[in-house]
């Protein structure tokens, strides 16, 4: 299969372990990615299947971190591509944390869209991860419908 993977720009400004690629989502990523959600208890995406996927669709940002064919992270965002860039969400497998692949996902964001802000939502647990990488705290609110 041809997936199209990042540039090698941007790719050689990215410290990925040896191994991990990213490259853009295709459809038949998604119940792999339903995994992930799945297993950071992010049900949207597995109750809501048609849904998630079409979201991941229509996302500007649609990216996972691969080692060989399995998918060990993603991110996944929106952006007006000049000021802000939202990332919606961003998980990294559990068994390969602390190796520098959210930083890498992030760091992309951002070399894809290098004048915009990058403004996101965490979980208490992931805090640290952002402090760590730069991130200022903001105030927030959410609102679900469903």
């Amino acid at each position: 299969m041809n997936y199209s993977y990042i540039d090698e720009e941007i790719r050689s400004r990215i410290n990925l372990p040896e191994g991990i690629s990213i490259r853009k989502f295709v459809e038949s990523d998604f119940s792999e990615i339903q995994s992930l959600y799945q297993s950071e208890g992010w049900m949207t995406f597995v109750k809501r299947s048609q849904d998630g996927l079409t979201a991941w669709r229509n996302s500007p940002i649609a990216l996972v971190a691969v080692e060989g064919d399995i998918i060990v992270g993603l991110v996944r965002g929106i952006t007006d591509g000049e000021i802000t860039t939202y990332i919606a969400e961003v998980i990294v497998n559990k068994n390969y944390r602390e190796k520098g692949i959210g930083d890498a996902l992030i760091s992309t964001c951002h070399y894809l869209y290098p004048h915009t802000r990058i403004d996101l939502l965490s979980t208490e647990g992931a805090d640290e991860f952002y402090r760590r990488n730069s991130f200022r705290q903001t105030t927030g609110f959410r609102k679900s419908y469903c």
